[in-house]
């Protein structure tokens, strides 16, 4: 059988983590690496201790839980033989040791042609990044503030701008990962469909700086408030880029990378 994909859940912040050192965070413990809880403890071998990596089959039914676990909505792919494999709705009516007894491969769920749209799939390794992708944050108005309208304009419009603005949004967050203009850059950074590989190279090429300015000047009057700071964390990166002798291009890269360097390990 094919390997199939199963959705994950995680706050929005961990995105960067996660394209970066590959999925480490779950579904079930979203927010932390540890410790264990009784349901953990319960699972069989290397499926406990916080080794586990947990999705669901359903994307519809892992969106609807984003207020649970986290708007940042990441899918992989998974061999169905070497998973486990249970319905949500087990957790509320059995022990977590009776819930494991249950668990049975994804395969068997699939071939039967029962799985229930709350089957979790749970896997004991680390995701491999190669098959893994980011999609569009589960974000909106709320979480995204004065930055919907750039978002809402840029995002899956023009690429290449989105991927410039990222990198301001990520400084004008002054490292609040919480922050609307954090959560912007990660809608700003990802979406549904993959960017194409030559992406990062054409705006290295371009200049990241020019192409920011350029954006920034075409939607002023779009969102206002955030091209306000946005335009000031550019102003400020390229004194900074003065300063350290580098061009601003490269001075927006370091930048973005001095203030994902603060991300916590355990956010």
């Amino acid at each position: 059988m094919p390997r199939v994909d199963v959705f994950h859940l995680t706050p929005t912040r961990r995105l960067p983590l996660i394209e970066e050192d590959g999925l480490r965070t779950r579904a079930d413990l979203s927010t932390l690496f540890g410790p264990p809880s009784d349901f953990d403890a319960a699972a069989p071998g290397t499926f406990a201790h916080g080794k586990r990596v947990s999705a669901w089959l359903s994307r519809d039914y892992a969106e609807a839980h984003a207020d649970e676990y986290g708007r940042g909505l990441v899918s992989y792919s998974v061999d169905p033989a070497k998973t486990l494999a249970a319905p949500a709705s087990l957790r509320a009516s059995v022990s977590p040791a009776e819930y494991w007894e249950q668990a049975k491969p994804l395969k068997q769920w699939l071939d039967g042609g029962d799985a229930p749209d709350d089957l979790e799939v749970h896997q004991n390794l680390p995701v491999r990044v190669k098959y893994l992708q980011l999609h569009a944050p589960l974000v909106g108005e709320t979480e995204l503030g004065p930055y919907a309208p750039l978002v809402a304009a840029v995002a899956d419009e023009d690429r290449l701008s989105a991927k410039a603005l990222m990198h301001l949004a990520v400084i004008a967050s002054d490292g609040d990962f919480d922050s609307p203009a954090f959560t912007a850059a990660c809608a700003l950074a990802w979406r549904d469909e993959k960017d194409p590989d030559r992406l990062v190279r054409e705006l290295i090429e371009t200049d990241p700086d020019k192409v920011a300015s350029a954006a920034l000047a075409e939607h002023g009057a779009t969102a206002p408030e955030a091209v306000q700071a946005m335009r000031a964390a550019l102003d400020e990166t390229r004194e900074w880029s003065d300063q350290n002798g580098v061009d601003h291009g490269q001075g927006l890269f370091a930048r973005t990378a001095l203030v994902l360097d603060e991300l916590p390990a355990k956010a």
